[in-house]
């Protein structure tokens, strides 16, 4: 046993550290700081918090490393998904600065900070778990600030619909995933993923069939992990707990507790359950295509532009959902070799795509909220005629959402397209070419209100500069990592080739 799994290496976890020390701090400036001087120092401490969280990732060079007995990895799917989450987090700060100020009843912000960085800090340990423990504690830390998130707008009955309806299936589905855990360990003997996989080797071998016992745990884990990902038919909490949540909370909970799901989902079925892929890749792939299916027709009905984006979405999780079917093994382990093992590092690429397109589409329904227009279709009528840039920002967004070249959108499902084919899933990346053909209506429905119906006046509101940025910055990373789509990729499928144990390292 290394050394790093008995002396605890602090400097591993210095990122997450810094992340807790900013919830610590942010709570004890709301407690003391006056409340006049809340808007600038509370939103200039979360965004140097999460500035120096990436700024000490990226001064880390340690891969593939684990420390407090396994529970804490600092491997590839750690730095990539660690970068994703705090660069959701920067960008929902300035999209919500002058929203939860100013809208909505002028929410505290102290409190929202706070609960915005426990979130965070819960993502960040789940897609640093090496054991299951230490991923049922991340997601648990995660969804518990999001359900407060989600009910925030306090005065609006909207808001705690939503986030009643997303705390009960929470938990509920929380109690499936652990009951799920529990079927796993009592098979492979152990929660550490990297020894699950060793142990499922050895039970799965020369076995023509799962044990009844290890497939019920295998079956409830996913269903767990379906409800938190959002998949069809575990999606029922979704659109009522987007439409509901104040804006900039609904454009953060559409990424970061769902990139804590799916680092949840990597984690366990590619890293610790490697040996069962012949079991859970087919139904991976089905939940894959019944989600981004339904999450499709059912946004063509939609009038909100918030629910819209909701059943949105669903679809864009069944395309990772594809791309994470599209996973390769070699004797029950991940394959080692360069560039063979495409099904990951496409799922890590369309996070980042999501990321930016998403986040980016929501900060507009928030300025527009800020012009005292609300969320229905028929409030983005004429927007190209009185704010040409705003609207120009949302024809990019959904552009990029539907797919089209060169936005980031369009490279994030080509990954995934080729590592299906590279698969011999032809009927699923099919079926994403054609989902996305029909994913063209509703989201170009909205551009042509923007440009071709009459508008209305705008209600000025106090100034958005944080939002004008946030709002500036995805447009240009839309298109700039889109351009390095390439090196991105690469540095993906580089990372994600030390997810797992190969065949020579098992003892």
């Amino acid at each position: 046993m290394s050394s790093a799994l008995i002396v605890p290496d602090w400097g591993l976890i210095l990122p997450q550290f810094v992340i807790f020390v900013t919830a610590i701090v942010l709570s004890l400036a709301d407690a003391f700081l006056p409340k006049r001087m809340h808007y600038v120092w509370l939103t200039a401490l979360s965004l140097v918090g999460y500035g120096l969280g990436i700024a000490l990732l990226l001064g880390q060079h340690n891969e593939n490393q684990s420390t407090f007995y396994g529970l804490f990895r600092a491997d590839g799917l750690t730095v990539f998904l660690t970068l994703i989450i705090l660069a959701a987090a920067i960008l929902t700060v300035l999209v919500s600065a002058s929203y939860v100020d100013n809208l909505e009843g002028r929410m505290p912000l102290g409190e929202f900070y706070t609960l915005l960085s426990f979130s965070v800090l819960g993502a960040l340990l789940t897609a640093s778990a090496g054991d299951l423990v230490m991923i049922f504690v991340g997601i648990e830390l995660s969804s518990l600030a999001t359900y407060i998130l989600t009910a925030f707008a306090k005065r609006r009955a909207t808001s705690l619909e939503g986030a009643l309806k997303y705390f009960l299936l929470g938990i509920f589905a929380s109690a499936i995933l652990l009951y799920g855990m529990a079927w796993v360990y009592g098979s492979a003997a152990t929660t550490e993923l990297d020894q699950i996989a060793v142990n499922l080797r050895a039970v799965v071998a020369g076995e023509d069939s799962l044990d009844a016992s290890l497939l019920l745990g295998l079956l409830l884990v996913i269903v767990g992990l379906g409800f938190k990902l959002a998949a069809v038919p575990f999606h029922f909490w979704t659109p009522d707990a987007y439409d509901g949540a104040p804006t900039p909370v609904t454009g953060f909970m559409s990424v970061v507790p769902k990139a804590a799901a799916i680092a949840a989902t990597v984690r366990i079925l590619v890293q610790g359950l490697a040996p069962l892929r012949d079991d859970w890749i087919q139904l991976i792939a089905v939940l894959a295509l019944i989600t981004m299916v339904f999450g499709n027709i059912v946004a063509v009905s939609q009038r909100n532009v918030k629910r819209m984006l909701a059943y949105s979405s669903i679809a864009h999780t069944g395309y990772m959902l594809a791309g994470l079917a599209a996973y390769k093994t070699q004797d029950g382990f991940t394959s080692s070799g360069g560039g063979s093992e495409q099904g990951v590092s496409s799922v890590l690429y369309y996070m980042l795509a999501y990321t930016f397109m998403n986040i980016g589409a929501f900060a507009i329904v928030a300025w527009i909220q800020h012009r005292g227009r609300g969320i229905e279709l028929e409030d983005f009528n004429g927007l190209a005629s009185s704010h040409p840039l705003p609207a120009a920002a949302m024809t990019i967004f959904l552009l990029s959402l539907m797919g089209i070249p060169p936005t980031i959108g369009f490279y994030g499902k080509y990954y995934v397209i080729v590592a299906l084919i590279d698969s011999d899933l032809l009927w699923l990346a099919v079926a994403i070419v054609l989902m996305s053909a029909v994913s063209a209506f509703f989201y170009l429905r909205v551009v042509a209100v923007m440009y071709f119906s009459e508008g209305r006046e705008s209600r000025q509101r106090p100034t958005t500069r944080l939002l004008d940025v946030g709002i500036a910055s995805m447009v240009v990373a839309v298109f700039v990592l889109g351009l390095f789509s390439g090196q991105i990729i690469d540095l993906a499928d580089d990372w994600s080739g030390a997810l797992t144990l190969t065949a020579q390292a098992v003892p």
